[in-house]
């Protein structure tokens, strides 16, 4: 896997300029965090911990997952 795949794994555009030497750049994909995955966690988990309370208890927004999401199996 390279340095910029890596990159895109973690949400960063094309455009953003990685540092030259691969290690380096490898050390500071592998040192992020995916914006999405805290977008998530924030609204499903630490949301409603503050909050004091579940916000999907009475129908106030849908589950985290489609009913119809069929998560893959890894055996």
């Amino acid at each position: 896997m390279s340095p910029r795949e890596t990159a895109r794994l973690m949400g960063l555009r094309d455009s953003y300029v990685l540092p030259e030497k691969a290690l380096e750049a490898y050390q500071l994909t592998g040192d992020g965090v995916a914006v999405p995955v805290v977008r998530y966690l924030a609204k499903w988990l630490l949301e409603p911990i503050v909050g004091g309370g579940s916000p999907w208890k009475h129908g106030a927004v849908s589950a985290p997952f489609p009913a119809q999401l069929k998560i893959p199996q890894f055996r």
